[in-house]
């Protein structure tokens, strides 16, 4: 008896329970102001996903064809969701976001909690993108106000999702009665996108939260969507990541792999990485970009002649590449990319916010300047 009650208990009562759960109002946020308001939540996934070159439903930079291409190390860190972004509008006084983390262990020592696995929300006044709030993560499953008594009126919003981990779900909550749909402007969703592959700088570590990393400060800047194929530690002028790349119709593509690779594989690895692009989309412009010191090496014996070597390997290659005939290929040196005051980084390496800042009104003019040219 007391089985078949156990039995109609998970068959039918907790079915009841969990619909009254995600049927709730908004009291029930924990960690959150009391309110009246009820919420209706929304898959992301029936709004405008930016930020990624497939259209799987899921929040995962490759698409699963690529598992078995990629280096397991670099397939594992593109399950990240770095630039991942989703585009919507709405009308809603209260907006609330619901994400779960593809996985919950000791945070990125080089990113904190936020910039790792938070999401933070912007909304477009009609002269730029302005950041409204951040969704902060405690545990796998969360929720969090991002908009707690707004005026009501139509407005395009753009919520990014966290740079070193992944996203198994995303939910948009807003008030019950309001209107929630795909963008009606054009923001990020209509030119064609950056694609710019690179190391953890790349992928966003240590910004503070997920706007911050300097990919999607450009894209903000440039009204361009960027694809993030930054990869912790596995930035290593792949061929596997170029053919993903070579995919793509971008706008450009820029690749920032020296501080990942050892000086030796550098010259002939780019070599073979912008033919490969330029044999695929010749009239894709491609960018290097040779890195910026490292504040230890400074102090640590070859440690400024170590980036130098790797800095002349890609010249090396950016020259040879010239001689071959290649047109369509541009240079940005790593000189004051993170400024000259030493205190643009977070550990050294990694470019805090203030770093990320600087990275990107350094680029900026670069990429502004190879978008508006025409490849002869």
């Amino acid at each position: 008896m007391m089985k078949k009650i156990q039995l109609v208990y998970l068959k039918f009562v907790l079915p009841i329970l969990a619909t009254a759960v995600f049927a709730f109002d908004a009291r029930c946020l924990p960690g959150n102001h009391k309110t009246a308001d009820s919420l209706a939540f929304y898959d992301a996934r029936q709004f405008t996903v930016i930020g990624r070159f497939h259209n799987e439903e899921n929040y995962r930079r490759f698409p699963a064809r690529y598992q078995h291409v990629l280096r397991a190390a670099v397939w594992e860190e593109s399950l990240s969701s770095a630039g991942i972004a989703i585009r919507f509008r709405t009308n809603a006084t209260r907006i609330v976001v619901r994400w779960s983390l593809r996985e919950i262990e000791p945070l990125s020592k080089t990113a904190g909690s936020i910039g790792s696995d938070g999401v933070d929300l912007y909304c477009n006044t009609g002269v730029g993108w302005q950041y409204v709030n951040t969704g902060k993560p405690k545990q796998k499953v969360n929720e969090f106000i991002l908009l707690r008594s707004g005026d009501g009126a139509y407005k395009e919003y753009l919520l990014n999702l966290p740079l070193y981990n992944g996203v198994d779900s995303l939910a948009i909550g807003v008030n019950v009665g309001a209107e929630i749909s795909k963008p009606v402007e054009k923001y990020l969703v209509e030119k064609k996108p950056v694609i710019y592959y690179g190391s953890s700088i790349a992928q966003g570590a240590a910004a503070s939260r997920p706007g911050m990393a300097f990919t999607n400060i450009l894209s903000r800047k440039l009204d361009v969507p960027f694809i993030n194929f930054g990869f912790s530690g596995e930035g290593k002028y792949d061929l596997s990541v170029a053919r993903a790349m070579s995919e793509v119709d971008a706008a450009l593509y820029i690749i920032d792999c020296n501080p990942n690779s050892k000086k030796e594989i550098i010259c002939d690895s780019a070599i073979k990485v912008v033919k490969l692009l330029k044999a695929k989309r010749p009239l894709i412009p491609v960018l290097l970009v040779e890195g910026f010191y490292y504040e230890d090496s400074y102090f640590n014996k070859d440690g400024l002649a170590n980036i130098d070597a790797k800095r002349s390997e890609l010249r090396r290659a950016f020259s040879l590449l010239k001689q071959s005939g290649v047109t369509g290929l541009y240079y940005k040196t790593g000189d004051g990319l993170i400024g000259y005051d030493h205190e643009g980084t977070a550990d050294g390496v990694h470019p805090n916010d203030v770093g990320m800042v600087r990275f990107s009104e350094q680029m900026l003019p670069v990429i502004k300047s190879v978008l508006k040219k025409k490849i002869k």
